[in-house]
């Protein structure tokens, strides 16, 4: 069976988090994730809530969770939703991303709605 973590403690971790966006620009990812992790369940609650107008939702959840709008928190996010004992989902996913826009860009340029992107100046 699952151990949940008491709502009081997933608040308390929630306050951890927001006080961690609030003294830092970039606070350690390594830190972030876990506090995601210990709070998982109190943020879904929140989430799936029908506290908040559907128009704003988007808004009022990057206002709760500052976190989500780095892309690295919102894959692992993805990846506790849709499959928590996959480790190798989110590189198989970023994968086929870069993948996919690799060929969008193709198409892009190939059919002239585009430019050429410019090479990596790390290259």
């Amino acid at each position: 069976p699952e151990t949940t973590d008491s709502p009081q403690n997933q608040a308390r971790h929630y306050k951890v988090l927001q006080e961690l966006y609030k003294s830092r620009a970039r606070p350690n990812k390594k830190d972030v994730a876990q506090l995601l992790d210990l709070e998982y369940q109190a943020r879904r609650a929140y989430i799936d809530s029908d506290v908040m107008k559907e128009q704003d939702r988007p808004t009022k959840i990057l206002q709760a969770y500052p976190c989500f709008r780095e892309v690295d928190h919102i894959m692992d996010e993805l990846q506790q939703i849709l499959n928590q004992g996959n480790s190798h989902f989110i590189p198989e996913l970023k994968n086929r991303w870069g993948t996919f826009c690799e060929k969008i860009q193709f198409y892009g340029v190939f059919k002239k709605v585009m430019r050429p992107p410019l090479a990596d100046k790390g290259n």
